[in-house]
């Protein structure tokens, strides 16, 4: 078997990387993003590197019956890691320039997870959603496609060779029964947990091993479906699956799962299928294609990076700006397909011992560079007055002591909630129970504590984007959402008559769009809604939250609601490295607030809707009575030394510390001492 070079194949990775590349760049026309499935373009490079990789094995194997896993783990070194190591060494100044301290740790962390082909548990790990706006901050988030992809070819070669050796004539039915069932598997568990789905290898192996099907069937039957019909339509629909997919399907599918059939089958029909006389395969293989196809892993590997350094910078870039961004990420990518992509590809030019201790001082220069950004806590004095103020700043619902509860990914349906997410403090004492998206999430450290100073049980019950009102979500997708604000009221049984924390962004819920400060700051993903649509969806919004805290009050000993906090517009971070050099110049440290006005004005609707819940167990909080100041007529978000908010809506620890205060107050409790 001669292994043939196909230009097409190129071309098709030529419209994978534009795809994924605007779709990060996150360009809408009017309010729909355009290539909204542009993250699809992944699945299109796992179909084809499953057929190359099987079509180099089935090549080599074929020809002398025999197989170097040695050389074929080095071609994939040659490949993946020079270029690798060129983007990281060339984004460490960045980080260290543009990242705060907590950042840099994550960002070293990241790093090093890649280095060990493991990015992917990272990001499942530590980020609550793919789509999440936190995850644009991540310059390397990106290369947990390559984590899969070098999980895959470190152990598929063996399969396959034992498969070529002792059971050849079952060969595609093998494949095909390891491809079924992680399918199958994916479907059951996209639902479930999506974050495992996403980024891990048993759901995202019938991809690569559709690829590999497809190299079998072309070596055994070659020219048996080389049907002059076939030849002519087969490409076509195969390219119509593809584009259909990457422009009209959208993040909030259940993916990957049977959906991803689309372009996974439309990428096999046009690689089966493909000929010379075909247009599909003509366009494909035209100059402009091939060449983009060349430069899609350098473009793959520069786009996130540069996009996410640029988002530091600005917080809330132009179509100016992205098309600086596209520009550099190609003139980049250029660069180092010509420099370090193609030479290192050449044995004969960079012979094995060289490319070892290339490699080898590479990754030990970098390693050791994160290990020691990592123990230095992000080398916070390198920030003056911000290593301080922002040492203590970051958000807090990540983990309670080493276990994640927030956004329920240690859960499994139908509990809203992990059992390690229920603290027993005292045997005989009553539950405290917080519930919520990230705004009740960011309390529950503090709420924890206190629960245990007074003899409390506590238990969490957060996720990202999830009001845990039935029938409202802001972005978690999937269904997971309303399966868990169903299951709260049966799970809640078995602890009779808890205090209840309600938190929750209502604003966001009632009135639909995200926020501006009206003083030329507004949130990312911001988007204008018509206020009649608002309108028409009050009643209904209000009937589901009002229904909602009824039943929490009517199972609840206590039910405390805490009110809307003050939101921003701007990343408290981004607005402070803007006025950095001022800050440098300067004995103290500004003040950053908002206007009390736009507040109330915001959350006016939603007073309203909260006011409604009525009754003796009812105990309201209102972060507006620490936050803002009537005579002033500003919210502060920053206070000297003192930071109340992260991010752009959340409270930071010490926020939290101040709010949960008043939930203490309300209960006629104490509060342990600050940590």
């Amino acid at each position: 078997m001669e292994l043939k070079y196909r230009p097409e194949i190129d071309g098709l990775r030529a419209i994978a990387v534009v795809a994924v590349l605007v779709y990060h760049s996150e360009i809408y026309i009017g309010k729909q993003q355009f290539l909204a499935g542009g993250f699809l373009g992944v699945d299109i490079f796992f179909v084809i590197s499953g057929f190359l990789i099987t079509s180099i094995i089935m090549s080599e194997f074929e020809r002398s019956r025999k197989f170097s896993l040695i050389n074929f783990y080095e071609r994939r070194i040659r490949r993946l890691l020079p270029a690798l190591l060129t983007v990281i060494l060339v984004s460490l100044p960045f980080a260290w320039q543009l990242m705060l301290p907590a950042q840099l740790v994550d960002f070293s962390k990241s790093i090093l997870s890649t280095l060990a082909f493991g990015s992917n548990f990272y990001w499942y790990a530590t980020l609550q959603e793919y789509g999440a706006e936190s995850a644009l901050l991540k310059p390397f988030l990106h290369t947990w496609t390559l984590a899969v992809e070098e999980q895959f070819y470190i152990f598929y070669p063996v399969i396959l060779l034992v498969i070529y050796k002792w059971y050849r004539k079952h060969a595609i039915v093998l494949l095909m029964t390891g491809l079924l069932l992680s399918l199958q598997f994916a479907e059951i568990a996209t639902p479930h947990n999506p974050s495992f789905s996403f980024y891990m290898l048993p759901s995202r192996f019938w991809e690569l091993l559709a690829g590999g099907v497809l190299a079998n069937l072309l070596y055994l039957y070659p020219q048996k479906y080389n049907h002059p019909l076939l030849n002519r339509t087969m490409p076509v629909l195969g390219m119509y699956l593809i584009v259909h997919s990457i422009f009209f399907l959208d993040f909030d599918v259940d993916h990957p799962g049977f959906v991803t059939l689309l372009p996974v089958l439309g990428t096999v029909l046009v690689i089966w299928f493909s000929n010379k006389n075909d247009l599909v395969t003509t366009l494909l293989s035209s100059r402009i294609f091939v060449g983009v196809g060349l430069l899609s892993y350098s473009i793959y590997l520069w786009h996130y990076p540069i996009f996410a350094f640029g988002r530091f910078l600005d917080s809330t870039p132009t179509w100016h700006d992205k098309a600086h961004w596209i520009f550099i990420t190609f003139v980049f990518s250029y660069i180092t397909y010509k420099l370090v992509e193609k030479p290192f590809r050449n044995k004969q030019r960079i012979p094995r011992v060289t490319l070892a201790v290339i490699l080898v001082v590479g990754l030990l220069v970098i390693s050791s560079l994160m290990t020691y950004w990592i123990i230095n806590k992000g080398s916070q004095p390198r920030l003056g007055y911000l290593g301080d103020v922002f040492k203590d700043s970051s958000r807090v619902w990540v983990t309670l002591n080493g276990k994640r509860c927030h956004a329920g990914r240690s859960g499994s349906l139908p509990f809203p909630v992990h059992e390690s997410c229920v603290f027993e403090n005292n045997p005989d004492g009553q539950y405290l129970v917080v519930i919520g998206d990230s705004h009740a999430g960011s309390l529950a450290d503090r709420l924890k504590s206190f629960s245990e100073f007074n003899s409390l049980n506590f238990i969490q019950i957060t996720n990202a984007g999830c009001s845990h009102i039935k029938g409202l979500q802001v972005q978690y997708q999937n269904g997971l959402c309303e399966q868990r604000s169903t299951a709260i009221q049966s799970f809640l049984q078995t602890y009779p008559k808890p205090i209840i924390v309600y938190s929750s962004r209502i604003p966001l819920m009632v009135e639909v769009e995200r926020f501006d400060n009206l003083e030329g700051d507004r949130e990312a993903k911001f988007k204008p809604v018509p206020p009649e649509f608002v309108e028409k969806q009050i009643p209904k919004t209000t009937k589901k939250i009002i229904n909602a805290l009824n039943e929490f009050k009517a199972i609840s000993d206590i039910l405390v609601i805490v009110y809307p906090v003050p939101e921003q517009g701007f990343h408290v971070k981004d607005k402070l490295f803007e006025i950095r050099p001022v800050i440098s110049r300067q004995e103290e440290l500004p003040t950053l607030s908002t206007s009390y006005k736009v507040f109330r004005d915001r959350v006016s609707r939603s007073y309203e809707i909260l006011d409604k819940i009525k009754g003796e167990n009812v105990k309201r909080v209102y972060p507006e009575s620490i936050f803002c100041r009537a005579k002033s007529g500003r919210c502060l978000v920053m206070e000297g030394d003192k930071i109340y908010f992260h991010g752009d809506n959340h409270v930071s620890p010490l926020g939290a510390e101040m709010i949960v205060e008043e939930i203490a107050n309300s209960l006629k409790l104490q509060m342990p001492d600050n940590p």
